[in-house]
């Protein structure tokens, strides 16, 4: 017996389209934002790392995907 794709997890983590539409226009709205505290290298721009395109400081818990 051959496996047929299940839509059920085409939305995923949404239940649905409509559910991601909603999610991303509230992002796109900014309603939902991700907070940090800016670094002393953001706030006094004097390192040289900080100019060669150095990668944002995010807050505890998040990583690049």
């Amino acid at each position: 017996m051959l496996a047929e794709p299940s839509n059920s997890g085409k939305y995923l983590p949404f239940c649905s389209e409509r559910c991601r539409l909603i999610d991303l226009g509230r992002w796109l709205n900014e309603e939902h934002t991700l907070t940090a505290e800016a670094s002393d290298d953001e706030l006094g721009s004097d390192n040289p790392s900080h100019a060669s395109g150095a990668s944002p400081v995010l807050p505890p818990g998040w990583h690049d995907a």
